[in-house]
């Protein structure tokens, strides 16, 4: 349909079965959309410089009346004829705007970064929580302002105040993650710390692990606090029943609650932390021996399979029954609610204490189970698989453990 477009005509159009458009009489390219539910949207038809055909929204109808559509029409007319694109030009304006309302660290990672984290990294609520401590001062200052010299700068900082370089190479991989995502959906040109290489860190570096008299003592803590929690629960219902109370019920005969089955685990089969909590008894095959770390629970992203020894069969055997799960989608390790657990650390504290043991992390019994794997005389890309390594050279700390390995080897050529 073509006719000139006034407000007269715009308010006789009818929605009809199929969209349909309205090109002026007088203004060459200028048109009205008009949808079949009745929405209508102002256009102007141009080819650019290299002749290609394109369309540009003006606004839409009745935000802008006939009159005012006429005039914004015109004037981009006019820019075409001065051979600028003005659907290009409105398209750099649209993204300069987009990066405007992010242009902070602070403001990428509200809006942008964090909600992308949330739903698509494992722990994308700890990254997000680590980005905003550590770089706090950096939350208000433009992303247009970082550069290579400046994270070079932070980083010195650092050291100076004795931070270890594993830790700042983790607290700037998180970073250098996020900026990342800013170069990727366009908020920034390039990433500021493509200088910026990692720290070395020290290949050599001892892990903590127990030793023989160090695990016999854990066991006995393990042992005493469920001995200690059922004697007192006993107490306190006494002591209830004194007073016309009622009894609560009695703590269990074997484990009192998770704790003491999580840290037997752990030490048979080196899972993670996070992987422990994300245990569920469907990933536990008990007659086939096997315990089955879901890709989603992994840090390396990938699952893995991991044998089961005798203790661990019998520990989780014990647990299942006493737990009684609900279903096999169950947690293993449940928190209080029955959702996933989120920490142990006071208990693991109590037990530390209670076991005599200095400067260990429940994260350490994971090194104990390597350490044990390699000083059996198990070889290291075994362990690799088992520990869900992805690169041998975290496998290769456990290295020092095996001198007679190495003994042996040099010996052959004898």
């Amino acid at each position: 349909m073509k006719a000139k477009i006034t407000q007269r005509l715009v308010d006789t159009l009818k929605p009809q079965a199929m969209p349909y458009a309205v090109r002026d009489t007088e203004l060459k390219g200028f048109m009205l959309r008009v949808r079949s539910n009745g929405g209508m949207t102002w256009f102007l038809d141009y080819r650019n410089a290299a002749g290609r055909r394109l369309t540009y929204k003006i606004g839409r109808h009745p935000g802008l009346k006939a009159e005012g559509a006429r005039r914004s029409a015109e004037a981009a007319a006019g820019k075409v004829a001065d051979r600028i694109d003005v659907q290009a030009e409105a398209q750099t304006a649209r993204i300069e705007g987009e990066r405007a309302k992010v242009s902070t660290l602070g403001a990428f990672i509200k809006d942008r970064y964090e909600p992308w984290a949330l739903q698509h990294l494992r722990r994308g609520d700890v990254a997000v929580a680590r980005l905003r401590a550590d770089f706090k001062k950096w939350l208000d200052e433009p992303l247009s302002s970082f550069n290579s010299w400046r994270i070079e700068s932070w980083r010195r900082d650092r050291i100076k105040e004795k931070t270890k370089p594993v830790t700042v190479n983790r607290q700037l991989d998180t970073l250098r993650a996020c900026l990342r995502k800013a170069v990727e959906w366009g908020v920034i040109d390039k990433h500021p710390m493509q200088g910026v290489k990692r720290l070395k860190v020290d290949g050599d570096e001892r892990v903590r692990y127990l030793t023989a008299d160090e695990e016999a003592r854990l066991r006995a803590a393990l042992a005493k606090r469920d001995t200690a929690k059922r004697e007192r629960r006993e107490r306190f219902n006494e002591w209830r029943e004194a007073r016309n109370r009622g009894a609560l019920p009695p703590k269990p005969a074997g484990y009192v609650d998770h704790m003491h089955p999580l840290v037997l685990v752990a030490l048979n089969t080196g899972l993670r932390r996070g992987e422990l909590f994300s245990l569920r008894w469907s990933d536990i095959d008990l007659d086939g021996a096997m315990l089955t770390v879901r890709a989603a629970a992994a840090k390396s992203g990938d699952s893995r399979r991991v044998p089961l020894n005798a203790e661990a069969q019998a520990v989780l055997r014990a647990w299942n029954k006493q737990a009684k799960p609900k279903n096999v989608e169950s947690f293993v390790f449940p928190g209080a609610d029955g959702e996933r657990l989120t920490n142990c650390n006071k208990a693991w504290a109590a037990i530390v204490k209670s076991a005599k043991l200095i400067n260990f992390r429940l994260h350490d019994l994971r090194h104990s189970f390597a350490s044990k794997l390699v000083q059996a005389g198990v070889d290291l890309n075994t362990v690799r698989e088992l520990m869900g390594h992805a690169d041998i050279s975290m496998t290769l700390r456990y290295g020092h453990l095996a001198p007679e390995n190495l003994k042996a080897a040099v010996a052959k050529l004898a």
